[in-house]
C-alpha cells in the first residue's frame, strides 16, 4: 500500500484522526493525513476522540487509503458518435449534469467519479456507441 501522502493534496478542513492504536490506523486515510501534517500547521480539524470512544463496532469515519480513477473530459467519445446520435446523447447528459456542468464535465474542467463515469457510458451505449469508449484522460487520486 502506498502510504506517502502529499499533505498539500489534503482537502481544507479534512477531519483527521489521532488514535494511532486503532486497528485500522495503517490503512486509514484520516490517520495517514494526520501523520503527514506539517509541524507548522497552526490548526487541525479532527474527529473527536471522546465521540469515537463512545462508538461501538467499526469506526464510522474510517476512509480506506486507496486511490480511485477519475475521468477527465469526454470530447473524444462525442466525436466518435454519428451526427444523428449526438443530439440525444448531449440532451441526456445535460439532463444528468445540468447544462452548465455538462460543458465543464465535457471539457474536463470537472472530474468524473467512477459512478458518474458509468452513467455517461450507459447513456453512450444506449445510443449505440459500439467500440470501447475511453475518456479523454484519467487521474488516480485518493478518495478523500
Amino acid at each position: 500500500m502506498e502510504t506517502g501522502i502529499d499533505f498539500s493534496q489534503v482537502p481544507n478542513n479534512y477531519m483527521m484522526r489521532l488514535h494511532r492504536e486503532c486497528v485500522q490506523a495503517t490503512t486509514c486515510l484520516r490517520q495517514l493525513a494526520e501523520r503527514m501534517a506539517p509541524a507548522d500547521l497552526p490548526r487541525w480539524t479532527i474527529v473527536s476522540p471522546k465521540y469515537l470512544a463512545s462508538q461501538e463496532g467499526a469506526c464510522p469515519y474510517y476512509r480506506p487509503a486507496v486511490k480511485i480513477r477519475l475521468a477527465k473530459g469526454f470530447t473524444g467519445m462525442l466525436g466518435n458518435l454519428l451526427y444523428k446520435q449526438t443530439q440525444p446523447v448531449v440532451s441526456e447528459l445535460q439532463l444528468l449534469f445540468g447544462r452548465r456542468t455538462y460543458f465543464r464535465v465535457r471539457k474536463g474542467e470537472r472530474l468524473l467519479s467512477p459512478a458518474e463515469q458509468q452513467q455517461v457510458l450507459q447513456i453512450l451505449h444506449k445510443y449505440g456507441l459500439s467500440h470501447p469508449p475511453e475518456f479523454d484522460a484519467y487521474l488516480e487520486v485518493y478518495d478523500w
